[in-house]
């Protein structure tokens, strides 16, 4: 019998060389190699007579080897075989196969699986021995990928089949607890065992997805004890500097600023201030993330933690914006809301002669920020537009005081964080309703055909709104890739805009700003554009968080198929900021139905969390203790999208931590200290 944690040494048929192949592919015990699951299956279980042969349909037959014959051309070999039962005969090829010759033996029986061709002949016909159990014929075969070099399909096939036959069935603490709950599982909920058993080598194909979603569950279970075990970690290793408040007054917090608020707060933006204010005060640092669409006001919330920081406590604070745009925009914001706080940009340039100011100061700027964070030694950093910084820029430091309290901001959460909020070791605040006055961007798609109306129309609006237009292409210039160089760029467009208008409205002046323009350049466009000297702004994503234009009600996205669900939100969050009806209009020429339907759902949906949710079933959800953040998901069998799954999941563990069972999947990483998500 074969236990999950044993080597694969100990495997019938798994020999050194194997052994290293699997080694090479993170194969190292019996679980490892079960748990490499098929791609697919492939259905030679019909069973047919040489005379019941179809063209083009895959089915085995059992036959005897009249001749066999072998020839060479050059260094490639090709055998022939004539195959007879009692129907009849038929030929067979085989290429580059060096042992077949040997192997068929003339007067030897076997069954053989394969398609008859028009020729009426079968070429790499699949060769088995004569057994009531069969592996590779007569069944649902699995089919898998590439294991090694020195190890062919056939023999990862038999060497799984003998493990699953011999497979030891221990008692798993979980097995007993879903048989106590059948009435809230599948019908076909599988024991472990049983379950691998199945999806290696399934008798049908309708028992596979129970199979499964019992890996699935295992999964879940295996990643929300790993979540609880972080938290625990951060708990004992991690420490900060309490923030202390006026008679730890967090209600009335409004009291103890010293200049009121321009705006009243919405009931959202106090609840998700008190849950700051709360966890500042703790001495074990704040891990939050504090969701608020696109123009929800969650600036004020985290301006109000770093004026506790700063002001009452006299320490320094950080926050980080993904673009230099977007940092002078906060401190234009910041100081409004807070006229005495202290506050200095610090972006690349700033860097280079950087002193920390005597003075307890908040500091925004850039990612340069990260690399002067032992300087500042801060006790609160926010990350603003989370989605916008890698994993590892967001890890979290050690300062002078211990870790910093941690914030991350974000208006439309990445997967990676939406699903976060599921697990243990992520707080979160929830600003779930808009400041009153803020009307839904109408959002359409356009067709090619209809685009020069677009234009049309967009001169008409803006000469009776007097507004300002934003025309976003994802690249600068144009790709030099050929799959690429029909897609929009801004140089090109520009160009085509600037001519347009001065052909038909040449009152409108059309701007350019991109991440390639000289600082001095770009800092003039960016003036021109806040001042209204630029009515039309051909711009790169640059644009997709920091400028907050009162006056710009028009956001056009060429090639819109190329920005994630979470980008668009953003731009089209550039538009309306004031109040006033605004349009997004998106311009694609993708032809792909799966793109022209998650470009629709766009346009119908205006509610960034919803918008994740999106994404999360399209994207995956990242790698959620480690580094990996786009395009690959850390989960093997379960599904983000599988809600009720996960929530069984939650139940299921709150029974069982206190029991003898142990995880299936171990998930670890080479990194010591939690990151902040």
């Amino acid at each position: 019998m074969y236990r999950f944690d044993e080597s694969i040494n100990v495997v019938k048929g798994v020999g050194p060389t194997l052994a290293k192949d699997l080694n090479k592919k993170d194969i190292f015990t019996i679980l490892d190699l079960l748990l490499r699951l098929p791609f697919r299956y492939e259905d030679r279980s019909q069973m047919v007579t040489i005379d019941q042969l179809e063209i083009g349909e895959l089915a085995t037959f059992r036959a005897h080897v009249i001749s066999i014959s072998t020839s060479y051309r050059g260094r490639r070999v090709m055998a022939r075989a004539t195959l007879q039962d009692t129907t009849g005969k038929v030929t067979a090829f085989w290429f580059n196969n060096r042992y077949i010759g040997s192997q068929l033996k003339k007067g030897s029986e076997w069954y053989f699986s394969g398609k008859l061709n028009e020729k009426r002949t079968i070429t790499q016909a699949t060769v088995e021995k004569i057994s009531n159990e069969t592996i590779h014929t007569g069944r649902l075969v699995p089919l898998y990928s590439v294991i090694g070099e020195h190890m062919k399909i056939g023999t990862f096939r038999r060497i799984v089949k003998e493990i699953t036959d011999r497979l030891d069935d221990p008692t798993q603490s979980l097995d007993t607890l879903l048989n106590e709950n059948k009435e809230n599982l599948p019908e076909k909920t599988l024991s472990l065992s049983k379950s691998l058993r199945t999806l290696h080598f399934p008798e049908n194909t309708e028992d596979v997805p129970a199979a499964r979603e019992r890996l699935a569950l295992e999964e879940l279970l295996s990643l929300i004890q790993h979540s609880h075990k972080i938290k625990a970690e951060w708990k004992d290793k991690h420490s900060s500097f309490p923030i202390k408040l006026p008679d730890e007054n967090t209600k009335d917090f409004e009291s103890w600023l010293p200049d009121k608020l321009p705006f009243s707060l919405t009931q959202a933006q106090d609840r998700s201030t008190h849950e700051l204010l709360e966890d500042l005060q703790n001495d074990i640092p704040m891990n939050r993330l504090l969701i608020g669409d696109v123009g929800s006001g969650k600036t004020v919330v985290v301006g109000i933690g770093c004026f506790a920081a700063v002001e009452l406590n006299k320490k320094n604070a950080v926050i980080v914006a993904p673009t230099q745009i977007l940092a002078q925009q906060h401190i234009k914001s910041l100081e409004k809301l807070f006229p005495s706080l202290s506050i200095q940009l610090l972006t690349t340039k700033e860097t280079k002669k950087f002193t920390v100011n005597k003075k307890p100061t908040l500091y925004v700027g850039t990612h340069a920020v990260l690399n002067k964070l032992e300087e500042i030694d801060p006790v609160f950093i926010a990350y603003d537009e989370q989605h916008r910084f890698g994993v590892k820029q967001r890890s979290v430091p050690l300062m002078s005081h211990g870790t910093p309290h941690i914030m991350t901001l974000s208006a439309t959460p990445i997967p990676r964080s939406l699903m976060l909020t599921l697990f243990s070791h992520l707080s979160l605040s929830v600003i779930d309703k808009m400041p009153p006055g803020r009307i839904p961007t109408k959002s359409w798609l356009i067709k090619d055909s209809k685009k020069q109306d677009s234009l049309a129309w967009i001169t008409k609006t803006l000469q009776e709104t007097k507004g300002q237009a934003l025309i976003v292409c994802p690249f600068i210039e144009p790709s030099s890739q050929e799959t690429l160089s029909a897609v929009a760029a801004a140089k090109d467009l520009f160009k085509s805009t600037k001519k347009y208008y001065a052909k038909n409205a040449p009152e409108f002046k059309v701007g350019l700003l991109h991440g390639k323009l000289p600082a001095k350049e770009k800092q003039q466009v960016i003036k021109e554009i806040f001042d209204h000297s630029i009515d039309i702004l051909v711009t790169t994503p640059v644009v997709e968080v920091g400028v907050d234009l009162p006056k710009a009600n028009i956001i056009v996205i060429e090639a819109a198929e190329r920005f994630g669900l979470a980008s668009l939100h953003q731009l089209r969050g550039r538009v309306g900021r004031a109040g006033q009806e605004s349009f997004c209009l998106l311009f694609s020429n993708s032809s792909a139905p799966e793109t022209k339907n998650r470009l629709k759902i766009f346009t119908q949906e205006t509610n960034g969390l919803k918008l994740a949710e999106k994404d999360l079933s399209n994207r995956g959800a990242g790698d959620l203790f480690g580094f990996q953040q786009h395009g690959f998901d850390s989960l093997r069998f379960a599904s983000w999208t599988n809600i009720e799954l996960i929530k069984s999941a939650h139940t299921f563990f709150q029974q069982l931590k206190d029991t003898t069972w142990k995880p299936l999947f171990v998930f670890s990483r080479k990194e010591q200290t939690p990151t902040n998500n």
